[in-house]
């Protein structure tokens, strides 16, 4: 099984631009896969508008809290858990979007602020 690590901004796509990633998501990855949302990042999610509204949301649609190990800084967290699990990251971080393309990811980005794609 697939799995997805969403990391805070990809977490407030929703808010922010009223796309349904959780119905995007089933329009661009095939099989099956597992949602996670890396503990680390509620802090950052705090520091946001849509706190609340996006803990409610991915409580709602049965996305899995994950420890992940403290790295350097919260993205190169991201980047060792998604190396380590084979994982596929879903990020709006232009950094970590090159980093983990360079590492052989997988990762999963909003265009045109309407739709999802895996690059």
């Amino acid at each position: 099984m697939k799995k997805i690590i969403i990391d805070t901004n990809f977490a407030i796509i929703p808010f922010q631009f009223k796309i349904d990633i959780f119905q995007e998501f089933q329009n661009v990855v095939e099989g099956k896969y597992k949602l996670l949302f890396p503990k680390i990042c509620l802090d950052e999610l705090k520091k946001t508008d849509y706190e609340s509204e996006a803990l409610k949301l991915l409580k709602n649609k049965n996305v899995d809290f994950v420890d992940i190990p403290i790295k350097k800084n919260v993205d190169n967290s991201i980047l060792e858990y998604g190396k380590e699990k084979n994982a596929c990251i879903a990020t709006q971080d232009k950094e970590l979007k090159k980093k983990a393309l360079k590492e052989g990811l997988s990762v999963i980005t909003l265009r045109q602020k309407k739709y999802l794609k895996v690059i």
